[in-house]
């Protein structure tokens, strides 16, 4: 290379592959857009909340008035879409799948509601294999007519979980989008072209819109449960979503997670929605960096590598100087993007001022080795070596698109522990919960399963996933019966200690359902969506209904032929319109004579037989403390001859 030309073609070229880099590799890429997340979270201006839209969310103490959380209360959305229309709204979106029958008469109120609605009405709708079964999509096809449909799935990096751009919905058909009743308009555009606005027919970043300050939300929210009271003026005028707002259901990661772990890092899919909604309506753009500007700025610092490197001062003194320049780019780029500069890159020109003086030093002389020092010191300064490790490891833990598989789903609860909680000082409360949880994980790890998330004193674990194990329901079983022996012992020594401390219940399912792995490159959150996670959750729950500990259905039971389970009957929850066999496993401990005697008295009860009230009063004498042999009796007083339970309350 000629000497005069070789500063000029250095910084032509390490601008172009510097550029080239963060726009074509994957991490680094990634990396270039985390710290564009950085000053969208924690950067940008306060504005006011949005007076376009407001979110009417379906809150925990929304379904606490329910009798079961899943499926939602057909009777519930069709009184709010009512009473939103009333309130004289612009339009409704309404982000609940109706994949599944209810309860007759409440899913035709609801049929007849959308059939009848005065105001622009859309419901969320996917046919996605991953997230529908056959039956579900024919339900939901039959369910909401296409003229209210819009795609309800959020289009999720494939990197990091992370939702940052717009599903336009519908599918591209040479160049053209093109919208079909099975791939209708995406929910954002859907609801900006009700709204009026110009909805995007693209995928395109979403401009987050800032809080006004740390006690307002963006999105003007409100609990679904005091719609009724709501001022009319309130939301006159503005268009409304009504959507989950829950603690383990429907979250998604977003870049305000960097700042946030809470509703707005996690944040509901219908608040994601709703941002992506306000930006079009409010005429705003997300901010990104255009390639163009991307290739100048490295440019210009791929220049000024050469010419630091010209000054022909040494490493020491080259290095000092770049990390200055970079160090007052990055600190003028992140601090002015919050008083009105534009997103301007970091890593491209970070790399292009490195490698033009790494490709300076070589051509004026310095050893191959010192330079390969040289390089992997800066670079380690902007390249995690923890997420370069677990790609080269494993390529597939950085996927994060969810997948339909067959897994086991236990959950724990302590009865009466809000009431106990208001009865302690919070630094005992803290010492009682850490100490219990502390205890109840290490079982749940010895048996290999994955703690997927805490709610309060409650536990969520899933056995199958993410490594695969053949015998995960006889491992969920195995772990229940574990924790019940820790959770009773520890419970009494509480007593003796003077702390009421309740029973530890526990339910087991088994089914399919939609495992994501999702999460940051420090932290990784496995979460299951579906049926399967919600009757597992209710299946904890009846264990109050039958005075039991341990509750498990007929999908564990028929996977573990080797262990013995006592039945408990055949249960038909309430909203569901087929009943469910529920069991209670057995442990080693238990006396053989009342698991016989059970057994034999519950034979009778099954064919029906008049036998069966004395066989279970006379069990119930020998055995007063076992709760099934008086949840049975109990029955039989009643002139309830069956196995049959329908719960009105569960």
């Amino acid at each position: 290379m000629n000497a005069r030309w070789a500063p000029f073609l250095t910084a032509v070229v390490v601008s172009i592959v510097a550029s080239g880099a963060v726009l074509l590799i994957a991490p680094l890429k990634q990396l270039e857009t985390r710290l564009q997340d950085i000053r969208v979270a924690a950067m940008q201006a306060p504005m006011p909340p949005s007076s376009d839209l407001a979110v009417i969310a379906i809150d925990e103490a929304t379904l606490a008035r329910f009798a079961y959380r899943s499926p939602i209360d057909r009777a519930f959305l069709a009184d709010a879409i009512i009473a939103l229309q009333a309130k004289g709204v612009r339009a409704i979106g309404v982000d609940v799948l109706i994949d599944q029958p209810t309860e007759p008469a409440k899913d035709d109120k609801l049929k007849a509601v959308i059939a009848t609605a005065k105001v622009p009405l859309r419901f969320s709708f996917t046919a996605s294999k991953t997230i529908m079964t056959p039956e579900q999509n024919a339900y939901q096809q039959a369910f909401v007519p296409p003229a209210n449909r819009m795609e309800a799935l959020l289009l999720t990096d494939a990197f990091d979980g992370t939702v940052r751009r717009i599903n336009p919905g519908g599918e591209e058909v040479k160049g053209q989008r093109r919208y079909t009743p099975t791939a209708p308009m995406g929910f954002v555009p859907s609801m900006v072209k009700l709204s009026g606005g110009t909805p995007p027919t693209t995928a395109q970043d979403i401009a987050w819109r800032p809080r006004p300050d740390a006690e307002n939300a963006a999105i003007p929210t409100f609990s679904a449960l005091y719609l009724p009271f709501l001022p009319d003026e309130l939301l006159r005028g503005r268009t409304v979503l009504l959507g989950a707002a829950l603690s383990i259901t429907d979250r998604h990661l977003t870049p305000l997670s960097i700042i946030d772990d809470g509703d707005l890092g996690n944040m509901p899919g219908v608040l994601v929605q709703a941002h992506g909604i306000a930006q079009f309506l409010e005429g705003r753009a997300a901010p990104v960096v255009p390639p163009a500007m991307l290739f100048g700025v490295s440019a210009a610092f791929a220049a000024a590598g050469v010419g630091i490197s010209l000054l022909r001062r040494g490493i020491a003194v080259n290095v000092t100087l770049g990390a200055v320049l970079l160090a007052a780019w990055w600190a003028g780029a992140i601090i002015g993007f919050g008083h009105g500069l534009p997103m301007l890159p970091l890593l491209g020109p970070s790399l292009a001022l490195a490698g033009a003086m790494w490709i300076m030093d070589l051509l004026i002389g310095r050893g191959e080795r010192q330079q390969r020092e040289f390089i992997q010191r800066t670079f380690s300064r902007y390249v995690s070596p923890a997420v370069v490790e677990e790609l080269i490891r494993n390529p597939e833990s950085a996927t994060v698109s969810g997948r339909r598989r067959d897994a086991s789903f236990l959950f724990t609860d302590i009865a009466g522990f809000t009431t106990l909680s208001e009865g302690l000082e919070p630094e005992a409360l803290s010492d009682l919960l850490n100490a219990y949880l502390d205890g109840a994980c290490t079982i749940v790890l010895r048996h290999q399963g994955t703690i997927d998330k805490f709610i309060g004193d409650a536990i969520m674990a899933v056995f199958n996933a993410p490594i695969e194990q053949a015998d995960h329901a006889d491992r969920a079983v195995r772990c229940a019966l574990d924790l019940d022996v820790y959770a009773e012992q520890f419970r009494k020594d509480a007593v003796a200690r003077g702390v009421p401390m309740g029973v530890t219940r526990i339910g087991i399912h088994r089914g399919e359902a939609v495992i994501g792995n999702f999460g940051s490159q420090s932290r990784m959150d496995f979460t299951a969506l579906g049926d399967t996670v919600n009757t597992a959750a209710r299946t904890e729950g009846v264990n109050k209904y039958f005075g039991t500990r341990i509750c498990c259905t007929q999908s564990i039971v028929d996977t573990c032929p080797e262990r013995r389970f006592r039945k408990i009957g055949d249960i038909q929850l309430k909203g569901k319109l087929t009943a469910t066999g529920l069991y209670v496993p057995i442990a080693d401990t238990e006396d053989r004579a009342l698991i016989g005697d059970y057994a034999d008295a519950y034979e009778l009860l099954a064919a029906e037989a008049i036998e069966a009230e004395p066989r279970f009063a006379a069990l119930l004498g020998r055995f007063p403390d076992d709760p099934l042999a008086r949840f049975h009796h109990e029955r039989l007083v009643a002139g309830k001859h069956s196995t049959m339970v329908l719960m009105d309350d569960k």
